[in-house]
């Protein structure tokens, strides 16, 4: 908590030079940061505040009006305003005479101080914060509803989307005191309505003044808009200032000549309908009344300007309706332009987003990629967006030349596809060297128009490209391949474009890195895995896989209630074979006699592990006693085929194993190990009776106990000799 304050003080430290409140909120309300302007307005020392909740001190903070708002900004969601006009205040502070100070209050989410989170420049936030436009400023009609973050004015903040490696967020309360300016626009709008009640008086003067109608006129055609008078009854301009040539490029006059048809020779056709409904408003207007309205309006030269009109009666008939409209036309195309390239921002950005959390949703590469070509090709409207893998020798001190592969294509149906291209001399050997040197983006807008080598023309034109986008993908300080998006038709890159896409490279490069990471550590875990439950030398399943699962397979046959048999198998007189050939040959008979084993278990149900040292064993699932006596004579069957020499054998001249078989329906309240000393007690009879023979083990009907009880067992009273080779023992 130290360790957090001084941070917090270390970064936010600077807000005490500003002349605004500034206040950090943890997502508990607890206070963290409380600037020196707030200490002045509301009183309140900063050591006092600091470390407790903020709803000590104003408790209207967890109405749920406020905490909901709050909620969103701690979960990282957009900055939001409390509007002056909605909420007096956020924070009570006294002005002048013990009267409460008017706020404009923004709050915006700024990252948690946690390792991983994106830092943000503090001044330029609580800037750009400023920079929005008060509410108290907007005209009538066109006050923002505080409780719809998407109508708030935060377009020009850098800030309106916070970085997506954050788990959690602070709030950060930007308060501004709009008292001063709240009075004064509330004198203005008093004076506005002065000056609307002295328009009957100026209609008296008017008569006056008409015998200086050259001086007004040159006043008029000095302002910078449009002047004119419309009349509502001929549906024709009666007045334009001279400003007409400068906006428009007609003349007064020629505009004066459109009579009737000026509308449709000017006006937008989209924006009639919207101009018509705007006049047809009048009749109810009373005097004095502005209307507002922005349509097109076509320029001489072809060209639809904006314009915003202010629009109020003039005259009225004898019998009160509106006759004449006096209006100002303002010139607003290049807000209009600046606002449309905003808008377009915007949506790009969060279109990057998007991309870049659908990449980096998936840990498997091949998904990373083909989600990348197919998102950035919708994104550019491309004909084709690819990535290029290097081969391996890419770096500084590869001799050979580079080439690479497409290893991935989004491309559209009408172009030929390039995916599994081996590009030699690749890509292209100056901006190979450019891109691996300093990371950087060439687009071509027109590959013929280009000072390009002919080779890479002639390459590119077999793909009908014209225009195409190269973004290295550098992982460290290697040049792991490229993004290209390809345009069969001349294209002008924007740099928007270009920047976006850059980004995007950026965190691609990350996401291949995590999903490459990602196969490395599958691999290791799927080799350890097998190091686990793998016996080295025989290959088979060793004694720790085969405890798990015989004791799997005895709870699942429990509740099945269907039987589940073991064999035991041992190499007879091993301890002679180590004696006669050695460890090596042992270890070789032993690798040979697994093999054997497991050849002659086929389903995929059955396990073959090495129990022991010389010692096998089969689990055999749902497998009745009869079923497993046939697979014993089955191993047998392949041990007697490999004709192992045995000079050490008491029973054969060949390698014979010992087998002991057991075969029960668990019970859930009885263990596995009952089933492993039965087979062991099995193998044990086999061996005592002679070697080279099968031993059945079953429980004692006279025990009076079902299958899988502990009761106690007696072997069955016969044996099953190798009848492939001679014994010296029967049954």
């Amino acid at each position: 908590m130290i360790e957090e304050k001084k941070t917090i003080e270390e970064k936010f430290g600077v807000l005490d030079s500003v002349p605004v409140g500034a206040c950090l909120l943890r997502d508990d309300f607890v206070v963290l940061f409380w600037n020196t302007c707030l200490e002045d307005w509301t009183k309140i020392p900063r050591d006092e505040i600091l470390g407790t909740k903020i709803t000590t001190y104003f408790p209207h903070l967890s109405q749920l009006k406020y905490a909901n708002r709050f909620r969103q900004i701690f979960a990282g969601g957009p900055p939001t305003i409390f509007s002056s006009q909605i909420h007096k205040y956020l924070i009570p502070a006294t002005w002048q005479d013990s009267l409460q100070r008017i706020q404009q209050t923004t709050v915006t989410a700024v990252p948690a101080l946690s390792p991983g989170c994106a830092e943000q420049d503090i001044p330029d936030l609580v800037r750009s914060t400023l920079e929005l436009e008060p509410e108290g400023l907007l005209p009538e009609g066109e006050a923002v509803d505080d409780a719809s973050p998407s109508n708030l004015r935060t377009s020009a903040s850098p800030y309106g989307f916070v970085p997506s490696n954050c788990q959690s967020f602070y709030a950060l309360l930007v308060i501004q005191d709009v008292t001063d300016l709240t009075h004064r626009i509330q004198a203005y709008r008093t004076m506005r309505d002065q000056a609307l009640e002295e328009v009957q008086v100026r209609q008296r003067v008017e008569e006056e003044l008409r015998s200086s109608q050259h001086f007004i006129q040159q006043i008029a055609d000095a302002a910078p808009y449009l002047l004119y008078i419309y009349d509502l009854t001929e549906q024709r301009n009666v007045y334009v200032n001279g400003q007409a040539s400068k906006l428009l490029g007609y003349t007064p006059q020629e505009i004066l000549q459109m009579q009737t048809a000026l509308y449709f020779s000017l006006v937008y056709p989209e924006d009639l309908p919207r101009l018509k409904a705007h006049q047809q408003k009048f009749p109810s207007t009373q005097d004095g009344h502005i209307l507002e309205l922005e349509y097109r309006l076509k320029h001489r030269a072809g060209e639809w300007r904006w314009f915003r009109c202010r629009d109020q009666v003039f005259a009225r008939t004898a019998e009160g309706w509106p006759k004449q409209i006096f209006g100002t036309a303002q010139d607003i195309t290049e807000y209009k332009r600046a606002e449309e390239a905003l808008r377009q921002q915007n949506e790009r950005e969060l279109l990057m987003a998007t991309i870049t959390q659908h990449i980096r949703q998936s840990l498997d590469l091949g998904e990373v990629l083909r989600t990348t070509v197919t998102e950035v090709r919708h994104f550019l409207q491309a004909d084709r967006v690819m990535i290029v893998r290097f081969n391996p020798c890419t770096g500084t001190c590869c001799l050979s030349p580079a080439t690479g592969a497409v290893t991935v294509e989004s491309v559209a149906p009408n172009c030929k596809p390039m995916l599994g291209e081996t590009l030699e001399k690749f890509c292209f050997d100056e901006f190979y060297h450019e891109a691996y040197q300093h990371r950087a983006i060439r687009p071509i807008a027109d590959v013929l128009a280009a000072d390009l080598p002919q080779y890479q023309i002639d390459l590119l034109a077999q793909f009908a490209v014209r225009a195409y986008l190269v973004v290295p993908l550098v992982q460290g300080d290697e040049l792991w391949g490229l993004l290209m998006a390809h345009q069969c038709s001349p294209r002008q890159w924007m740099q928007l474009e270009v920047e976006l896409l850059s980004s995007l490279a950026t965190q691609l490069a990350i996401a291949i890195k995590q999903a490459e990471l990602y196969q490395q550590l599958q691999a290791a875990n799927l080799k350890l895995e097998r190091l686990a439950t793998l016996d080295e030398l025989t290959q088979l399943a060793n004694r720790r896989r085969f405890d798990q699962y015989l004791e799997t397979e005895w709870r699942r046959q429990a509740r099945e209630q269907t039987p589940l048999s073991l064999i035991l198998c041992d190499i007879d007189s091993f301890k002679s074979y180590n004696d006669t050939y050695g460890h090596p040959g042992g270890d070789e008979c032993l690798r040979q006699v697994a093999g054997a084993i497991g050849k002659a278990v086929n389903r995929p149900a059955d396990l073959v592990a090495r129990y022991g040292g010389e010692e096998f064993a089969v689990i055999l699932p749902n497998t009745t006693i009869q079923g497993a006596v046939l697979i014993a004579e089955h191993i047998q069957l392949k041990i007697s085929a490999l004709q192992l020499p045995h000079a050490g054998s008491q029973v054969s001249p060949y390698v014979t194993l010992s087998l002991g078989v057991a075969s029960i329906v668990p019970a859930s309240e009885s263990g596995a190990e009952i089933l492993i000393a039965a087979a062991d007690q099995a193998l044990y009879q086999a061996k005592r009776l002679g070697r080279d023979r099968i031993q059945l083990y079953q429980p004692d009907p006279a025990a009076g106990k079902p299958n899988g009880t502990a009761a106690s067992m007696l072997p069955v009273d016969f044996s099953i000799p190798n009848t492939n080779l001679p014994s010296p023992t029967s049954a």
